[in-house]
Parts: structure tokens; sequence; C-alpha cells
């Protein structure tokens, strides 16, 4: 069973981690390290979501479009909504994930990879972000893995 039984559940998890918490994270500011939008393809559901950054001053480094609304990405990546769930608990490994096409990129990917290591921090934020909206079902077990 999909840890998002529709659209409008990935939206209000994923759309409402990401404009709540990630965008107001010290390391949202390395997005302009990336140099343009980001976009994340969803299937099972299917869904969008794009990271557009914004000018330098502004309360948060990039805002949210849905839905294919963004402007053309720099980078995509797609992978299922379980896939994003996992990824998000910090339990994906994602340079196992690209190689066995469970995220598949598109873009100039070594901009990406640079950030990575600045998930860290905001990895435990997920876990916390679900259980604060009530969706502490939704946590997943600690995971021994990378990322």
């Amino acid at each position: 069973m999909p840890v998002f039984q529709d659209s409008a559940a990935l939206y209000n998890i994923l759309g409402g981690f990401f404009d709540t918490r990630v965008r107001f994270t010290e390391e949202a500011h390395l997005i302009h390290q990336v140099g343009g939008p980001i976009l994340f393809v969803f299937e099972e559901p299917a869904a969008q979501i794009c990271w557009v950054p914004v000018e330098s001053g502004r309360e948060a480094p990039f805002e949210l479009a849905l839905d294919g609304q963004g402007p053309s990405p720099l980078l995509t990546f797609r992978q299922s909504g379980d896939t994003a769930h996992r990824f998000w608990h910090g339990g994906l490994d994602l340079q196992q994930a690209l190689a066995r096409q469970q995220v598949r990129a598109q873009g100039p990917l070594s901009r990406a990879m640079k950030l990575l290591p600045h998930l860290d921090a905001i990895y435990p934020l997920y876990a916390d972000y679900l259980q604060a909206v009530g969706r502490g079902d939704l946590v997943l077990p600690a995971h021994g893995g990378g990322r």
C-alpha cells in the first residue's frame, strides 16, 4: 500500500514539509548553488513540486510551484511518492537510487550532488513534521544507511 493515497495527500505532506520546514532552514539557501529551479516529478501518485529560487534578501530562498506551474527546471528528479518518502527520512542513498533507477535525474546532476551532505540537517525535520501534522503513522523506523 503506497504511503500517499493520492496526489492531494502527497501535496499535503511533502508540499507542506517543503513549504513550512525546508524553505526556512539554513541549508535552503544552498539552492542558489544549483543555479536554477529543481523539479520533483512524482509517480504513484502523480504530482509535481518545483523549488523556484528567489532573489537574495527574501525570508525564504525558494518558493514552491505545484503541478507544472513553475519555470523550466534546471534539474528534474523523477521518483515514486514512496521513494521520496524514504529519501526525506534519510533512508535512501541517492547515488544507489540513481544507479537502480529508483530516482531518475535530468540536468547537471553534479550541482545537486554537492548539496547532499547538507541534507543531513534536514532529514530529521521530516519525521518531526509528520508528527506535528498528526501523521506519526508515516514515520519510518530509523535507518542505518547513508544518503
